[in-house]
C-alpha cells in the first residue's frame, strides 16, 4: 500500500494522511484527469490492460489497489 500511496503523492499534495480508506477524490484531492493519468501510469507499470479497469467505480485507495494488483 505504501508504494501506491507514494504514487498518489506524485499527483497531489493532500491535506491529511492517506490510508486505504481515503477517498481518492475527496480525501486525496485527485481530479478526474489526475485519476486517469494515475491509473494509466499504474497500469503501464504493472502491465495491466487499462480497459479492464472502470475508473468510475474506484472510490478509495483500497479500491484502486485491488484494481491494479497492488493490494
Amino acid at each position: 500500500m505504501d508504494k501506491l500511496i507514494g504514487k498518489i503523492l506524485e499527483y497531489v499534495e493532500p491535506d491529511c494522511a492517506i490510508t486505504g480508506d481515503s477517498l481518492l477524490k475527496t480525501d486525496c484531492g485527485l481530479s478526474s484527469f489526475d485519476m486517469a493519468c494515475l491509473v494509466e501510469d499504474l497500469c503501464r507499470t504493472n502491465k495491466i490492460d487499462m480497459d479492464s479497469i472502470n475508473i468510475r467505480q474506484l472510490r478509495t485507495v483500497t479500491d484502486l489497489a485491488k484494481a491494479v494488483g497492488m493490494n
